[in-house]
């Protein structure tokens, strides 16, 4: 690589939401892969782990006073991120369909794709919409 480019990659830098984006689309592929395949065995296991930690990370920030989303954002999340565990449980027994937290990945993935500053609350919505658990 020449220095040009090693300076030009330098100042290249991800917003917050453009990493939080990629990441949701990285989990979100790994769930749809297992989910086409059918594949209930450790590939299966590790893109649903991911997914848990993934949501669980993130309502850890969701809760600490750093976390600059509005009050009433962050509790629908933060309420999201307890039904995804909680509908995870269930997948990983065998209960519950991997769709609906495809679904509710891809619904944020689509308010990080075009959010504009202020908060949408519909955004959060559609995901139980489609239906889930109650575990």
């Amino acid at each position: 690589m020449s220095v040009d480019r090693y300076k030009s990659a330098l100042t290249v830098t991800e917003e917050p939401r453009q990493t939080e984006y990629r990441l949701f689309a990285q989990v979100t592929r790994s769930l749809m892969d297992v989910h086409a395949k059918g594949d209930k065995g450790k590939k299966f296991i590790e893109a649903v782990d991911w997914n848990r930690r993934m949501w669980l990370t993130l309502q850890m920030d969701l809760a600490s006073d750093t976390n600059g989303l509005a009050d009433e954002l962050k509790a629908q999340l933060i309420s999201v991120a307890i039904w995804v565990d909680k509908h995870t449980s269930a997948a990983l027994r065998g209960d519950a369909d991997l769709e609906p937290l495809i679904t509710v990945n891809r619904t944020i993935m689509e308010g990080l794709a075009g959010a504009p500053a202020k908060p949408q609350t519909a955004a959060v919505r559609p995901a139980f919409a489609s239906g889930g658990t109650s575990a």
